[in-house]
């Protein structure tokens, strides 16, 4: 029993062997993808070697007819011009086929596989012909060699597919051997040379093939970690850019942050002082928050200050101005390089918009509406002045137009 199952264990193992030498192994996933790039490569090959053959063959029947004009059927010369014929005949179809096929590689594939194969047996078959009539004056078997050696080596075939091409050559040259060659000892030496070479150009031609499945295989697993690494860094940039945002934007409104105000202002001071063009900023208070959010309670609050926030920013024309969320109902415009007198024209704009709103606010002893009072202050920032002076004196503004409400106070 032990000895059966030690058997039946070494044959399995040496029938994977064998299935291994013919069969390479190819992912299911990776199958369509190999087929369709070793279909552009016999493609490609197939035009190349059918107009290399094409002029090679016009060479041979002008130097064939200049040579035996004066007896083209004479034995066995008309077969050489015959077979050079009818391979020049053969490779202008194929080269016209190829071209055509190759504009669509991909839904030709089942044709350009079958092209490739009769293109590679047609080249085998010819050059077994033509080793064959060399026995009638040469005894040399040299290109049906090459051949071999050639369909070895330029295109892609499966082991299998090649060792069956292969084997019906070499039996078709192996059976008319003995009637173009008499001698026992060269018809020896052929069939040893020509199954030697066969044998070492399958070898070479599986060699190419496992190895290019491989590289494929490789390149395949590199790209899909590549677009993988790719999908990730677009992700994290995605996640980074969002998160971003999210440290610059106020959660409850949805326009800038106190921090970004403050970096803001910063650079525009620098900047504005580097070129001595005024600054402005708008601080917008709501009048009277506390009674309207106590009264009509939070939520109502929350989005009366988003209403306010999505106003004063549609307001902003200029890619320099911001509007941000200074605290509470509070909220500050940046206005780089404008003039006081427009500045102060805008803010008034703010404040009947912002009464246009016509929010109800039943508490306010000014208007039955919402209203805001606006502080407004420019000046040329320079070495004598800080950006905390410029804070103090908008607020001072805000606290002098707060006192009367839904007015603009300018210091």
């Amino acid at each position: 029993m032990e000895f059966s199952s030690r058997s039946r264990s070494i044959f399995l193992k040496i029938s994977r062997l064998i299935r291994s030498l013919f069969i390479v192994y190819v992912p299911e996933r990776n199958k369509r993808d190999l087929c369709l790039a070793i279909n552009k490569i016999n493609i490609i090959r197939v035009k190349i070697i059918a107009l290399t053959f094409i002029i090679m063959e016009s060479i041979m029947i002008i130097i064939f007819y200049i040579k035996h004009k004066g007896d083209l059927f004479r034995q066995p010369d008309i077969y050489y011009g015959g077979m050079y014929v009818l391979l020049f005949t053969a490779m202008i179809v194929y080269l016209l086929v190829s071209i055509k096929l190759g504009k669509n590689v991909s839904g030709n594939g089942t044709i350009i596989r079958a092209v490739g194969i009769s293109f590679a047996c047609l080249v085998l078959y010819w050059s077994a012909g033509i080793s064959l009539l060399d026995q009638l004056s040469y005894g040399q078997i040299i290109v049906y060699v090459v051949a071999l050696m050639s369909v070895a080596v330029i295109p892609l075939f499966p082991p299998l597919t090649l060792l069956l091409m292969f084997s019906s050559a070499q039996v078709l040259f192996v059976a008319f051997m003995p009637y173009f060659q008499q001698s026992s000892e060269m018809l020896y030496g052929n069939y040893v040379n020509s199954t030697s070479f066969l044998i070492i150009s399958w070898v070479i031609s599986r060699i190419r093939y496992t190895n290019y499945v491989e590289d494929f295989e490789y390149k395949k697993i590199i790209k899909e970690k590549s677009d993988e690494l790719e999908r990730v860094n677009r992700e994290l940039a995605e996640a980074n850019r969002k998160l971003e945002k999210l440290s610059q934007t106020d959660s409850l409104t949805g326009i800038f942050n106190r921090s970004v105000l403050d970096r803001t202002i910063k650079a525009e001071w620098d900047r504005c002082k580097r070129h001595g063009i005024p600054l402005s900023m708008i601080m917008v208070d709501i009048d009277f928050f506390k009674e309207y959010n106590d009264n009509y309670g939070h939520l109502a609050g929350d989005n009366c200050i988003r209403r306010v926030a999505r106003l004063l920013k549609t307001c902003l024309k200029r890619s320099s101005d911001i509007v941000a969320r200074y605290g509470g109902d509070e909220f500050a415009v940046i206005l780089p390089h404008m003039n006081k007198d427009n500045v102060v024209k805008f803010a008034e704009q703010l404040r009947k918009r912002v009464e246009e709103l016509a929010i109800p606010h039943a508490y306010s002893p000014v208007s039955p509406y919402l209203t805001v009072s606006v502080g407004v202050q420019t000046i040329i920032p320079s070495d004598e002045l800080s950006i905390m002076d410029f804070f103090r004196t908008v607020d001072q503004a805000l606290y002098k137009a707060k006192k009367e409400h839904n007015i603009v106070a300018v210091i």
